[in-house]
């Protein structure tokens, strides 16, 4: 059964995301695996010298804060 979502259900999550200091640019992107089902999907280019491993811990607070208490958001990451 595939997830169905309005983007602007996340619109709120997504500008947190663009608004991190660490991030130069965020895109959403399909995702690359053909059969996995993802909420959202994003391509993240950090600025230098960012240390990634707390960039993702940031990013996956923000997922747990617009996560629907029985319905987790499901996030698929490629940061660069």
């Amino acid at each position: 059964m595939s997830k169905t979502i309005e983007l602007s259900e996340y619109l709120g999550f997504l500008e947190e995301i663009n608004n991190l200091p660490e991030i130069e640019k965020a895109q959403i992107i399909e995702v690359p695996e053909e059969d996995a089902e993802f909420d959202i999907s994003l391509k993240i280019k950090t600025k230098a010298g960012i240390d990634k491993w707390k960039l993702q811990r940031k990013i996956q607070d923000l997922r747990w804060k617009y996560s629907k208490e029985y319905d987790p958001l499901t996030l698929y990451l490629e940061i660069e």
